[in-house]
Formats: structure tokens, sequence, C-alpha cells
């Protein structure tokens, strides 16, 4: 019924147009006697006629005298509006009349009544009007050249959405074609005071000039709005010492200092090494097949005059590389202990991060399931750790000194076990090999005492673990022997001895191939006597022994994917590598390192591509060894009988030197008769 009752009344309001536009065409054909007075007066009497009789209210609105107000106060006038309707573009419009239509918004309807529309420079509104032409025009819909739609048309009218409006239907809305946004948007637009003075300081001169005009005013009194005061030294300072300012600070100048380093663009530069994600994040591999010395890594401040006594490469990221240093030099103010996080993938020549504490550092690892954590073991026997996502150098935790703990410096420190299920082993010069929780550094879950014969404990100076097992280990002492143990079993300790060198032990190297291989059985060891030997544990004398070396030979690795590849470094600066498919005599390559000083530590990366170098001097060099470590099929088997021709060999040395001391005894002994 009520949609019925609105049909026959907007029907019956066409009716009532078309009666007047027959009435007005029969007033334009017979001229009307002219009245007495100002015609355009008639003319807006006539008009508010036709206003009223449409339902359509002509008091002035309370936005209207609003306007009108705050127009005569700041001294704008009607005659400052252009008789062409624009003052600016899109700023003043010449109406003659604002109209109430009973939605809560004002709308200038051309009938010769003076209003102002502004419209936002951010982005395109709608400006309803109506005009006298409009209301008289067709069906069609009609748009104003300026974007301006005329929503009386009949077409809105009839429109199956259109809601109406109770109080003035005809002059409604379309349903969704006005909102309450809008109408305040042209309630704020009547009510702005600062439109009012734009205008007022505004000369009637170009219109495209004007409307530049006031879109750079609203310009600057959006910056006055939003510009930020000036802050005092103190407020400085107090930011600069926060903690979000200092992680923001040290990352985007660990970026930039990368971005200034690298030449090639396609490097990642913005690699953060203290996030969570290691599944995106991977180490560098080298394309460069050439065996060339490729870098040298330096600090002059912190690590010049200290040599380096570990180097710890992450399982996690294989270009971060961890080195320890010893004491400083004489008389220095730096503090004793110091670690250096040096990245292989960037050309950058400072440390990623620099770690210390109160004792010289004698091992160092990183934490297998922990990516966070590094594991350092110093020279007073306490263990530390420290946490590269905390802002402080020096460790998050350390052990006690106590007597069920390390009292001699640490040697050996490294996680073993699974992710679910793993423990800290360290191992120091007092004979003693520890379990720890790194949750609990306060005493060790259990610990290992190594005795000899004698039960006398053994100086530990170097440990290792097989590939995949976490019992068994040999340790090399002192006294020049190694010990093979295990952690636990039947007999946890000592098994078993291997001697053969005349000097302490530097390091020992299980051959870095599963339990399952016919090469697990074979071990490496350096000495102070100038020799690298080559052991099985079957076997309680040397495989082999290599002698080609000046000095003392401080460290030794076997390659990680050549299973007959191994390296060493001696304190001559050498850094020789070792085929025994090609040769067992001599070195294969021999590489002198830059000013000649003694290496003390040696490491491979994981992919076996390169070599890191550390010296006394306390510099890290890294070497291009990709084709000196290049592994093919037929190196097992061939490695199988160089191992089993080794083994005949030392034996024919052995019987030649037990004849040749057999015919010296006898010699002596004749000797010996003689004389008597």
């Amino acid at each position: 019924m009520e949609a019925a009752r609105r049909k026959e009344e907007l029907e019956r309001k066409k009716q009532k147009l078309a009666d007047m536009r027959a009435e007005k065409g029969m007033k334009n054909a017979t001229p009307a006697p002219k009245a007495e007075g100002d015609g355009s007066s008639l003319r807006h009497l006539d008009h508010d006629k036709l206003l009223e009789s449409l339902g359509i209210s002509t008091a002035p609105s309370p936005a209207k005298q609003r306007l009108d107000e705050d127009m005569k106060r700041e001294g704008f006038t009607n005659g400052d509006v252009q008789k062409d309707g624009a003052l600016s573009n899109g700023i003043v419009s010449s109406q003659r009349h604002v109209a109430s239509i009973g939605v809560g918004t004002e709308l200038s309807i051309g009938l010769d009544v003076p209003s102002v529309a502004v419209l936002a420079s951010d982005k395109q509104q709608e400006t309803v009007a109506y005009n006298k032409e409009t209301q008289t025009s067709g069906l069609e819909r009609t748009e104003h050249p300026s974007g301006i739609h005329d929503y009386y048309d009949p077409l809105f009218v009839e429109g199956p959405s259109f809601e109406w409006d109770e109080e003035f239907p005809v002059l409604s809305y379309g349903e969704g074609e006005a909102t309450d946004d809008f109408s305040k948007e042209i309630d704020d637009v009547y009510t702005h005071r600062s439109v009012i003075r734009a205008l007022q300081n505004f000369p009637k001169g170009d219109v495209g000039h004007n409307a530049t005009a006031l879109q750079q005013h609203s310009v600057e009194e959006d910056h006055d709005r939003h510009h930020l005061p000036e802050m005092t030294a103190e407020q400085k300072q107090e930011v600069m010492l926060t903690e979000d300012f200092r992680r923001f600070f040290d990352k985007a100048s660990r970026v930039v200092e990368r971005a200034l380093a690298e030449e090639d663009s396609g490097t990642d530069i913005f690699v953060d090494y203290k996030g969570e994600n290691l599944d995106t994040l991977g180490g560098t591999d080298s394309n460069d097949i050439k065996v060339k010395p490729l870098r040298i890594f330096a600090d002059e401040k912190s690590t010049s005059g200290r040599g380096i006594s570990c180097l710890g490469i992450s399982p996690h990221f294989s270009e971060l590389v961890i080195a320890s240093y010893h004491n400083p030099e004489e008389y220095s103010s730096e503090p004793g202990g110091l670690a250096s996080l040096w990245n292989l993938r960037f050309k950058k020549s400072t440390p990623e991060d620099i770690f210390r504490c109160h004792s010289a550092l004698t091992a160092v690892s990183f934490a297998d399931f922990h990516p966070n954590l590094l594991i350092g073991g110093t020279y007073s026997g306490q263990i530390v750790v420290w946490d590269n996502r905390v802002n402080k150098r020096t460790p998050i935790n350390k052990s006690q000194v106590a007597v069920s703990t390390h009292c001699h410096p640490i040697f050996f420190s490294r996680i073993m076990g699974s992710s679910h299920a793993h423990n800290l082993v360290t191992a120091s010069s007092d004979g003693r090999i520890c379990s720890w929780s790194l949750d609990m550094l306060s005493q060790p879950q259990e610990f290992l005492d190594l005795t000899n014969k004698g039960q006398t404990k053994i100086p530990i100076t170097c440990l290792s673990f097989p590939m995949d097992n976490w019992n068994n280990f040999l340790a090399g002492a002192e006294e020049g022997v190694v010990f093979a143990g295990q952690r636990h079993g039947n007999k946890p300790g000592v098994v078993d001895m291997y001697e053969g060198h005349f000097g302490p032990v530097t390091s020992v190297a299980y051959h870095p191939s599963h339990d399952t291989s016919e090469f697990s059985h074979l071990f490496l060891t350096s000495s102070y006597d100038w020799t690298v030997k080559l052991w099985s544990i079957k076997e309680r004398k040397p495989v082999y022994s290599f002698e080609a070396f000046g000095d003392n030979v401080y460290d030794v690795k076997w390659s990680p994917v050549n299973p007959a590849v191994f390296a060493t470094v001696d304190g001559t600066g050498t850094l020789d590598f070792w085929n025994l498919n090609q040769e067992t005599e001599i070195p294969v390559l021999r590489v002198p390192i830059e000013g000649a000083p003694s290496a003390s530590r040696l490491l491979w990366t994981p992919n076996g591509q390169q070599v890191l170098v550390g010296d006394n001097s306390g510099k890290l060099h890294v070497f291009d060894v990709k084709e000196v470590s290049g592994s093919r099929t037929e190196d097992l088997q061939q490695l199988d009988r160089t191992i089993q021709e080794l083994r005949q060999r030392t034996q024919v040395t052995e019987e030649a030197e037990a004849a040749s001391a057999q015919v010296a005894s006898t010699h002596s002994l004749l000797d010996r008769l003689a004389m008597s």
C-alpha cells in the first residue's frame, strides 16, 4: 500500500510539472505586460512560489546563515563573487539559492542565489546541483560538464533501489547515492572558517591560478600541522640509549657496510643472522675453480698480536666462522678473552660480532641446536655462553670454578646428541671430560676422569669423536700418546692407547665417514715432533708417518668431500695438502701463508671448497681449494688400495729398522768382545 501511495503521489507531481510546462509555453507565446518595479524581483517571487508548490522550503537554512555571517565577519562580500560563477576551479560556484532538502545536506540550486562549494583536493567529490533547466527537462539523465550529476532525473526517481524521503520524496537520493559521510563532508565545507580566510586572501585573477594557490595553501597548513618539534640534546641522548635504537643502528650500519664493500648488486646484503628462519638462509658456495688465497680477516684494533687458538663454523650458516684468540700482548688494556664472528659471504673487513670474557679463550664452537648461542672454553677452566641476540658482548651464562668442574684450560667444547636430547661435552688438560646442560652450568650432569695405567690423570690436549657416534672418542695427550675411550658402557674411560709420537699431540681427527664405512677406523694425529701419523683403531702402531715438515705441526684435518685428502699447518707458516691416492712422501700442494707467520689452526668449510687458516698474529686466511679437494667416484676404491700399500710399506720399514737394530746390536756385542 505504501509503495502504491508513493507511486500515485509521484504521478500527481509529474502531471503537475507537465501542466506547469504547458502554462509556461502559453506565457511565452503571449507577451505579458511589464510589471512595475524590478523584473528580477518578480521572477524571484515566481520561483519561490514554484518551489513552495513543489514542497521545497525557500527559507534560508542554518548553514546558509552561518556562511553569510562568516563572509561578513571576514570582509568577504557578494560583490567578490564573479558573475561567471567560478572564483576558482571548483571552489566557488555562483548559484542564487540554497535550499534545504530534508536529508541534513545543503545543495546548490541554480536559481541565481550565491553559494560556495569547496571540493577536496585529494579525491574527486560529486556536488549535487539543481537548476531550472534540469527541472523542466525530459526523462534523459543529464550531466554537468564539470562532473556534477543531476539526481532529480526521473530515471533515478523510478529506480527500484531508490530510497524515498518522507518529507521531500521527489528530491530524495537513490539508495547508496548519498551517505552520512558525504553529508558530513558537504556540511564541513560550508562551516570551515579556513576556507573563507583563504578565499579572502586570493585575488580575483585567473581561475587556474587561484585553484593552484589554494592547493598550495592547504599543503602548507598540512605541513605545519604535522611538523615535529625539534628535539633537545637530552631527548636525543635518551633515544640513542634505548635498546630499540641500538638494535636498529647495529643492523642498519651492518647493512650499509656490506653495501659499500660489495660490487655485485645481486648479493643479498640484508641477511640477518640473528633471525630464526633458518630454512631461507643458507651458506656460500665458491664458484672459483682456481686454487688461490681469497682474503684475510683481521681487526687491527682487537685481534692484532693475538694468536688464534680455535676455529668453529656454524652448522646453520656455513659462511659464519667464529675464531677465538689467545691472550693479548703484554701491557695491553684489552680484556683477556676475545672471539670474533667473521662472514665468508661478504667482502666487509670487520667482524659481524665481537664477544669478550674474563679469561683467554682456548676453545670455541657454535651450539648445533641453538642458532643464536656460541660456547667458549677458557684458560681458567670456565665455560662461557654468548647470545648474539643480546646487545652486549659479555657472556649471558658461565660455569663456576669448583672441584666437580674443570680447573685447567679447556681444549674441547661441542654439543653432542640429537635435537631432542643433547648435551655440551668439554675436555680439559686436567684429564676430565664433562657433560653439561646449557640451562644449568653450575655443575656438570656427569664427568669422567681419564687415567693411565698408573692411575694418574691424563693431560688432554685434543679430543675427537667419530661421525654420528657420541660415546667413543680419541684423546691426545701431552706425553705424545693417543688414548681411546668411551663415555658410557661397562667400562667407561680409557680402553686402549696408541704410542708413536715423541712430543705432545696437538690434534687428532677421526676420518669423516660413517661407522659403517670401511674407513671409519682411520684417524690422523699431529705433534710437536714435526710429524703427522695415520692410524687405525684396530692397530696400536701407526699405519704410516708423514715427515715432510720443517717445524711443529699444529693442526691436521680431513677433507669433508674427498676421503683421501687432508690438510696440515705448521710453525713455518705453510699450508700443506696431502692426497693419499696421488702422493704419500710429500704434499701434493704447499701454500705459503702471507708474512710466513706460525700457523696455529685449520678448518675446512662443509662444502670442501675453502680452507681457513689462523696464525699467531691474529689473522684468519681464506683459501679457495675446490680443485684440490675435488672427489671422484674411484677415490674410495683407490684409497683402500693405498692403505694396503702403506701398511706393507710400514711393515717393510719396521722390518728393515728391526734388522738394522739387530745388526747394530751385533756389532756392539762384537766390539765389547774385542775389547775384552
